[in-house]
């Protein structure tokens, strides 16, 4: 150990007394620097000015350490395997050139010592650049509130990985030429490489694997931003050790008169070790994870690691389904080790006997865009013009008819998506029409539940021309409920949804809630028994009526203790018919779920609004007593400044004018939408009413000013039904690093700081060594 450390501080002396370490000090300050003052300038000025853009001012130590995009760590590795081949280069190549390799080979030393003693120099030298970033950490420290150091650490941890690594890969590719400029172009090209290999030959189902684990910028990227796991380190140390060895196999080779085939044999058996050592540590079942972030932002929530353990008895099969005509691009065979690790790998973290499969086929509707652009041609000519594109063939992919024997892609609207299969079951989790594209752990999390309990059902009434879950038209409730692209529709959270035609059959017992919206028609005798005995057994009810035909619905409205007054609520307004009414949410509507609560909170927080809105186009004033052991809570409210019950009957072209009030009109705040609940048959009875069915549709989601929560408050009052099994909780801690403590005009010490000052010290520093080891 002695005679490594001696060669190392010899290295280091080299090393110290050029100014090429000197200067790559400099420039890496500089760098990193400015990447850090240009997010934190960025970050401060969007605190100072507030408001909503305050919402995405979470967790500001990983935005400025670690996010791919803004943090000066991701930086620190696109620029400084760069300039790390400079340091690298004239390790054992300017021993070489020189001559006084010869005095090392007759020196009582040892190969490995020789080796080893270089390598700790150059991760000592690492270690200074790590000692520098310290300088940035404590700016930070005193810029933002509540920093996360553990991941700050981890990230530092994970950076000097990938230096330590660059380190031996320059080491070795010295030992290979005596020219210095030779070495620290082919370790350029190394470290390129080793950065984009992932993208190479992933097509190829054999090479795949081997090219997706040698990339160093993925292994790096999860230690940067605080998930360490043993797969990755083992990377890592394999790199390292596998260089390290081939450095001394090539350096005890030049003093050897083996043949070649000796030679490489000795490469080969080193690179059989690594591959082996790292197939093994590749498993699912032998990875560790460490998830250093303070809020976990990293792994699945507890909830969902709950329901994820419940899944204990077999393996959880995971079979996605690409249709070649429909985002085939994102399921590609190059993309499926990165769906794997993206949107997959954090569940097999807790589960790792999930098998993830591929299915490709080919389908799409007849009244689609590439029928209309292709004329004449059939859907396998369709096909085949596409799969050349892509540069594949069309074997590959299956029929409409031969995928239809495994899964019912009609029914998934031809698009792409996921079968989840447990013991027997099967759930499918989709791909959303939305920017973010694959789903996130609310639809996971709510999928997998699906596999271990039953799924709450829904069912709409259909006998009385009501509303329904699955039409397009703009009176149905298809976007809340039924839409396959929304991720945010209720089917994609969990639910089921149907028809129950209380002229053929009987209300099912076993339903999350029997949903009644805007009967048209009369009930006949029969079906108005069986909603009254639905409701006496303890079913959840969700009903909505219009004023027009309040009469219609009195029957059952009675029977809850709820009644609808003559009129209906005007409210008028220049930009809207004077029959949208602005409803608040009370207390109750804001608390009727954890999310919805933190929804509200954050939103008076950001949007210093007070008051949440429902828009309700034309409703009545609804009058409640309790009866029957039912307790009853309003949900919205009219605001009594603005709006008042109009009594005498108003056309429907007045009502796009701003009405004016009449002597007849009623003056207050009105319950338009009220909560029900009760103790019955060993459970608790659930029951929502509101005096307007539009609430729930397109034309009053489109809402935005003033902003309305109708999307929000109908979904929540869907989860009320389901006693907070479906959705899925993922509520994560608020962020507590989510603030600064200094302003836009302390930005310009920073940059004088750390721009100037800090690197000019350190250049005046190196200028008094290097000067005073030249006049020794």
């Amino acid at each position: 150990m002695k005679k490594i450390l001696f060669i190392a501080k010899n290295e280091l002396y080299g090393l110290f007394y050029s100014p090429i370490a000197w200067i790559l000090m400099i420039i890496f300050l500089i760098l990193t620097n400015a990447d850090y003052i240009g997010t934190l300038d960025r970050l401060v000025g969007v605190f100072e000015r507030g408001g909503p853009n305050l919402a995405y001012l979470k967790n500001l130590t990983a935005a400025l350490t670690s996010n791919p995009t803004s943090g000066f760590l991701p930086g620190i590795i696109r620029n400084l395997y760069i300039f790390f081949p400079l340091i690298t280069m004239g390790l054992i190549s300017r021993e070489v050139s020189s001559g006084t390799i010869k005095l090392l080979y007759s020196s009582p030393l040892k190969i490995r010592e020789i080796v080893l003693g270089k390598y700790l120099a150059i991760v000592t030298f690492t270690l200074c650049l790590i000692g520098l970033l310290l300088i940035t950490v404590v700016s930070l420290s005193l810029c933002v509130i509540n920093p996360d150091y553990v991941q700050i650490l981890a990230s530092l941890f994970g950076l000097f990985l990938v230096l330590a690594t660059y380190a031996a890969i320059g080491l070795f590719i010295s030992s290979l030429t005596s020219y210095q400029i030779v070495a620290a172009i082919i370790t350029l090209a190394i470290f390129a490489f080793l950065s984009q290999v992932s993208g190479l030959w992933q097509e190829i189902d054999l090479v795949r694997n081997i090219t997706y684990y040698l990339n160093i910028g993925g292994r790096a990227g999860n230690f940067i931003n605080g998930l360490l796991n043993l797969r990755d380190f083992t990377y890592f140390m394999i790199l390292i050790s596998s260089f390290l060895l081939f450095t001394i196999i090539r350096i005890k080779s030049a003093t050897e008169s083996i043949s070649k085939f000796r030679k490489a044999l000795r490469y080969v058996a080193v690179i059989a070790g690594a591959f082996l050592l790292g197939y093994i540590t590749n498993k699912p079942q032998v990875n560790v994870y460490f998830d250093a972030t303070r809020d976990k932002v990293h792994t699945i929530t507890p909830p969902t690691q709950a329901v994820l353990a419940k899944l204990n008895d077999g393996e959880l099969e995971i079979t996605a389904y690409a249709n070649l005509l429909n985002s085939y691009y994102a399921f590609a065979p190059s993309q499926q080790l990165s769906i794997e690790t993206g949107v997959w790998e954090k569940y097999i973290r807790f589960k790792p006997d999930i098998n993830l499969k591929y299915v490709y086929y080919y389908n799409i509707d007849t009244n689609s865009y590439p029928f209309k652009v292709n004329p004449g041609k059939t859907l396998k000519e369709i096909a085949e013009k596409e799969v050349k594109s892509y540069r594949l063939s069309l074997d590959r992919f299956l029929s409409p008819e031969q995928v239809s024997k495994l899964v019912n892609i009609k029914a998934e609207e031809n698009r792409c998506f996921f079968v989840m299969k447990y013991k027997g079951k099967t759930a499918i989790v989709r791909t959303f029409d939305d920017m973010q594209f694959w789903p996130s752990e609310n639809e996971i999390s709510a999928t997998i539940n699906r596999l271990i309990s039953t799924p709450p059902k829904v069912a709409f009434l259909s006998d009385e021309i009501e509303r329904g879950p699955f039409s397009e038209r703009v009176r149905d409730y298809k976007l809340i409920s039924s839409q396959l692209g929304n991720r945010h529709a209720l089917i994609n959270q969990g639910y089921d949804f149907d028809t129950v035609s209380l002229r053929r059959s009987e209300i099912p017992a076993n339903l999350a809630a029997l949903v009644i919206s805007d009967p048209r028609t009369p009930f006949t005798p029969e079906g108005l028994e069986k909603i009254n005995k639905y409701v006496d057994g303890g079913g959840n009810l969700f009903m909505t009526t219009e004023p027009d035909r309040r009469e219609i619905s009195k029957p059952v409205l009675e029977k809850l203790g709820l009644s609808l007054r003559e009129g209906m609520i005007i409210q008028p307004d220049e930009k809207f018919s004077s029959d949208i009414a602005f409803t608040l949410l009370t207390d109750t509507a804001a608390k009727i779920s954890p999310q919805s609560n933190r929804q509200i909170t954050n939103d008076r927080k950001y949007y210093g609004d007070s008051l949440f809105r429902v828009a309700m186009a034309g409703a009545s004033a609804m009058d409640y007593q309790e009866k029957d052991g039912f307790h009853i809570y309003p949900l919205l409210r009219t605001n009594s400044a603005l709006s008042w019950n109009r009594v005498a009957s108003i056309s429907n072209d007045s009502l796009q004018l701003p009405a004016s009030k009449l002597a007849s009109d009623e003056h207050g705040s009105f319950v338009t939408a009220v909560r029900m609940n009760r103790a019955i048959n060993g459970k608790q009875q659930r029951i929502i009413v509101a005096s307007d069915a539009d609430y729930l549709t397109k034309p009053q989601f489109d809402v935005w000013k003033p902003k309305s929560y109708n999307y929000n408050f109908g979904f929540w009052c869907f989860s009320y039904f389901t006693y907070g099994q479906f959705p899925a909780n993922t509520l994560r801690p608020e962020s507590i690093d989510d603030a600064f403590k200094i302003g836009v005009n302390n930005i310009p010490f920073q940059k004088l700081l750390l721009y100037w000052i800090i690197p000019a010290l350190v250049g005046i520093w190196a200028s008094i060594i290097l000067i005073r080891r030249k006049r020794k």
